[in-house]
């Protein structure tokens, strides 16, 4: 589970830290840095799991650092990273530190440091990488500035446990779904959904290898959609294949085949979601932030999926939401509700405990604009 996030130098968050529980809920007004934290986390984790580089061409990889537009932009080149996780029993801290220098000189790692309750687990600096084995003799080895060492590290020896904070990135889900732009058809399979969603067909290829995760998404849509029966993969040439749902027809005489390319943006993103939540179900996910799962979804439909998260989640188990919803405000309660804000734009992102005035739910102070940090 994620316990804290720190980032410095990053758009409009500036000394940036807060903290998580298994369930948590950003709002605020537009333009504060919701987003911006989301992104932190994924930067992170597509570092920390070598989905991405500094400086590459890939579509994961990050190009160029975005700094805080108000700092001295050729002074204040360094941009820093940190993340607290808790798994299998360890507390685990994680730091990057990037820098960028001024012209067009692609970015590189300065300082990577993890640790397992306060115990060091390696160090990286631009000389390399540098750990203690279990003789207590130090090592390491040199490694591309580009490239984090975290996801380079075989978990052996004195480094074995570092294999929990790796799983634990390699787990984590961060979504920002975009039905519009989810592709019809897969050519592949896809271990990981990509930010939009758009791979959600390979994303599902990968996941309907595993039973019980089939069963735990049909057994949801059957509750959503009390016409729903039944889905499979149809091929429609080599290596492509698109997914077909059936429903019975009037009065139950014939079942209906629909291509996922047919259903409705608002059905699409509700595939969407309860595949997000049958992974978390079956732990092919543990950790998902996902961005404003209100978005073509009405409130019927809406709340359920809120609710049934919900009663997943434990010390493994976390979903963080950004949204406006008043009925996600309305049920994340003030405990659960983190506040950002800014001045003006050229200051700051700060965050703190929603707090709403007395006799108001926090979905009547946001709508009021009366609720703070």
């Amino acid at each position: 589970m994620i316990k804290r996030i720190y980032a410095n130098n990053f758009r409009c968050l500036v000394a940036f830290e807060a903290t998580f529980d298994s369930f948590g809920l950003l709002c605020g007004p537009n333009g504060v840095g919701k987003s911006s934290v989301f992104d932190v986390l994924k930067i992170i984790r597509d570092l920390g799991t070598s989905t991405a580089v500094l400086g590459g061409d890939g579509p994961t990889d990050i190009r160029e650092l975005e700094f805080t537009n108000w700092l001295d932009e050729k002074v204040d080149r360094i941009q820093e990273f940190e993340l607290g996780v808790s798994a299998n029993g360890h507390e685990f801290d994680y730091k990057l530190h990037i820098e960028q220098a001024y012209g067009n000189v692609k970015p590189r790692i300065i300082k990577e440091v993890a640790t397992c309750d306060d115990r060091i687990l390696f160090t990286r600096d631009l000389d390399g990488v540098t750990f203690t084995r279990e003789d207590g003799s130090q090592s390491g080895f040199p490694l591309d500035w580009c490239q984090a060492a975290l996801g380079a590290i075989q978990p052996t020896g004195a480094l074995r446990d570092i294999e929990s904070l790796q799983e634990t990135l390699s787990k984590i889900h961060i979504l920002r779904p975009s039905p519009r732009q989810m592709e019809p058809e897969s050519k592949m399979e896809a271990r990981q959904p990509v930010l939009n969603l758009s791979n959600i067909l390979s994303w599902y290829r990968s996941l309907a290898q595993e039973q019980d995760w089939t069963d735990a998404l049909r057994d949801s849509l059957q509750n959503v959609w009390p016409d729903f029966k039944s889905f499979k993969l149809e091929n429609m040439g080599l290596n492509t294949k698109a997914l077909q749902f059936r429903f019975d027809s009037e009065l139950g005489r014939d079942l209906k085949p629909y291509f996922f390319h047919q259903l409705s943006d608002g059905e699409k993103m509700l595939v969407g979601l309860y595949m997000i939540r049958a992974a978390m179900e079956t732990s092919a996910a543990k950790i998902v932030w996902i961005d404003e799962p209100d978005n073509y979804v009405g409130l019927p439909e809406l709340l359920p999926w809120v609710l049934s998260m919900r009663e997943l989640l434990d010390d493994e188990h976390q979903t963080i939401m950004i949204s406006h919803h008043p009925e996600i405000l309305g049920n994340a309660g003030e405990e659960n509700g983190k506040y950002l804000w800014r001045d003006n734009h050229t200051s700051p992102t700060r965050v703190g405990p929603m707090r709403v005035p007395e006799g108001l739910t926090p979905a009547e102070a946001m709508a009021r604009g009366w609720a703070n940090g």
